[in-house]
């Protein structure tokens, strides 16, 4: 994984960074998810963050300067029809630098780490109202392929 990988990329953005957020840093991804999650909390976000970095999850994150404008979360499982597979979690560009290339470089370091790891597919999940996360993934050439079904456990 690069971990300073710089590029110009447009009057938006003079010089982008890409780097691994490390364990003890992803604490540094609150202020991004909740803008995909306004309506959590920050000690929901900050406690689920919490088991998150115990599991095999991982983070990418894209830097201008010292601020982190774009993060994605990621998982390397294996299922029968596939076999082993990168599944994208929490793909977010902060709003202010959406069309600026940070997207584009999150997803060529994730195809790159699943190459890495012999992975045969990437995958994720998109929320039904979320058209602009539709249009994005289609403009890489990611298919629908499938429905995801949630039935919430009532307590």
């Amino acid at each position: 994984m690069a971990n300073s990988l710089a590029i110009p990329v447009n009057e938006t953005c003079d010089k982008l960074f890409l780097k691994k957020i490390e364990n003890n840093e992803i604490l540094m991804t609150l202020p991004l998810l909740l803008q995909l999650y306004p309506n959590l909390s920050i000690e929901m976000l900050t406690s689920r963050l919490e088991v998150i970095r115990e599991l095999n999850w991982a983070c990418v994150g894209v830097f201008q300067d010292r601020n982190l404008v774009g993060i994605s979360g990621y998982w390397i499982n294996t299922r029968f029809y596939c076999g082993s597979y990168l599944y994208i979690d929490h793909f977010i560009v902060d709003a202010a630098f959406r069309d600026a290339g940070v997207g584009t470089l999150m997803i060529q370091e994730l195809k790159d780490i699943a190459v890495r790891n012999q992975c045969s597919h990437i995958c994720l999940d998109t929320f039904t109202g979320n058209s602009q996360a539709q249009h994005f993934w289609a403009r890489h050439k990611f298919d629908i392929v499938g429905f995801h079904y949630v039935l919430p456990n009532k307590h």
